[in-house]
């Protein structure tokens, strides 16, 4: 697209029109106008993404413009100034501030400019003039105009854009944060906010999610952005919100109304996973989320929300590798946390001797407990830790003799896993 600059001191002076062309043309301006605004109602495919059509009286003002720049800077072999270009592209600036599409205003102006070429080559047949020269020097002007007015609507159009984008992107932030941190009065003014904004809210409730994008061992910085993207090429049911509250986290409300619904937010998460796989698993990415559960109403998605933080928190320390974890499957490490003295004490009473650092081979002795407590026997807990089954079973009495008591009595067993999930959270 061609800029206007300042005529300098030095810059050579446009080669005039011929004075009986411009003449002509401002004889046959009002039909000009009519014909290029007729072609422009025809011609332009205008749909819902475009916004409403502009009205046949602006398009006859805007081509009646754009005419009367053509013919003021033909006169005075000048390029037009900034101001001239901008009341040109007026109707183009207004219906792109408006609209969600750019293109077909841009057509307008080059199906005008095209009718305005072929009336004036109407006007000028057989004129003593009419040399190729003159022609080409006319088709510079016209052109060289269509040029700077798609420039200046282009320019307006994105700045508009760009406006439009930020506020509805705040907009959504403060809608999404209300709902999470229980910050609203009024239902039915949340309603109200979320229909101007083109998001229908589920009353019954939701499911929140709290996610992250894992690279190797670490968050990644920009996971959260990432993440939205990867779930907005999923299909989702309606009412489903989704926002990076910060750059490495994307939370998710799953609409719901009943506790069962947090399978459906675990399914989602499972895709998520999928997604992540295919796009970037060989970078060692995947996703690690926290749901919460469900609890009635709008005013029920700030404990949710608060759950699936504490869910993502513990799970992320109890079971580093796994994608999901859910508040109800650590409630017990959470409550009994609440009290980290009755937690080390319970710790120290399960673990006993198990926790003394200076016992020989402890880190290989706990390692084989977590295992065979997981797995559940020696055969899957060697194939686990990649050890033959005689050097696990060794191990193993060498724990029942710490820990005095039988490793396969299931009250034994869900107490010490207990206890080592305990000990990772203090």
């Amino acid at each position: 697209m061609a800029r206007l600059a300042p005529r300098s001191k030095n810059q050579r002076v446009a080669p005039r029109l011929p004075q009986g062309l411009i003449d002509e043309l401002d004889r046959r301006h009002a039909g000009m106008a009519r014909h290029m605004a007729r072609a422009v109602v025809t011609l332009v495919r205008w749909d819902a993404s475009t916004g409403v059509p502009p009205q046949r009286e602006a398009i006859v003002r805007a081509c009646a413009a754009g005419l009367d720049l053509f013919l003021a800077t033909a006169r005075e072999a000048r390029p037009a100034t900034q101001e001239e270009l901008r009341r040109v592209a007026q109707l183009g600036i207004l219906q792109a501030r408006s609209s969600q599409s750019v293109e077909p205003i841009l057509a307008a102006y080059r199906i005008a400019a095209r009718v305005a070429w072929e009336e004036i080559l109407r006007a000028w047949r057989g004129h003593p003039e009419a040399t190729p020269e003159a022609i080409m020097l006319i088709a510079n002007y016209v052109f060289a105009a269509l040029d700077q007015v798609a420039a200046e609507v282009t320019k307006t159009y994105l700045h508009a854009r760009e406006q439009h984008l930020q506020r509805g992107t705040r907009a959504h932030a403060r809608l999404f944060h209300a709902l999470i941190s229980d910050n609203f009065d009024s239902e039915l003014e949340l309603q109200r906010q979320a229909l101007a904004l083109n998001t229908p809210i589920a009353a019954a409730g939701y499911v929140a999610v709290v996610g992250k994008l894992v690279m190797g061992n670490r968050d990644g910085e920009r996971g959260g952005h990432a993440l939205a993207e990867v779930a907005a090429t999923l299909e989702l049911p309606r009412g489903v919100l989704l926002h990076a509250t910060d750059p490495s986290t994307l939370a998710v409300l799953w609409p719901a109304d009943s506790p069962a619904e947090v399978e459906g937010a675990r399914q989602f998460v499972a895709r998520l996973q999928e997604q992540v796989e295919r796009r970037a698993g060989q970078l060692g990415a995947h996703v690690r989320a926290g749901i919460g559960g469900y609890h009635p109403g709008l005013h029920g998605i700030s404990r949710s929300y608060l759950e699936a933080q504490q869910a993502f928190e513990t799970g992320r320390k109890l079971r580093p590798d796994s994608v999901v974890h859910g508040h109800d499957e650590v409630i017990p490490q959470l409550v009994l946390t609440q009290n980290p003295r009755l937690a080390e004490r319970f710790v120290a009473h399960s673990l006993g001797r198990l926790q003394d650092p200076k016992l020989r081979n402890r880190e290989q002795l706990m390692e084989t407990l977590e295992a065979y407590l997981a797995k559940g026997s020696v055969k899957d807990a060697a194939t686990a830790l990649g050890l033959h089954r005689h050097t696990v079973l060794y191990r193993l009495d060498k724990l029942k003799e710490l820990l005095g008591g039988d490793l396969d009595v299931p009250a034994t067993r869900l107490r010490l896993q207990l206890a080592l999930d305990l000990q990772k959270l203090l």
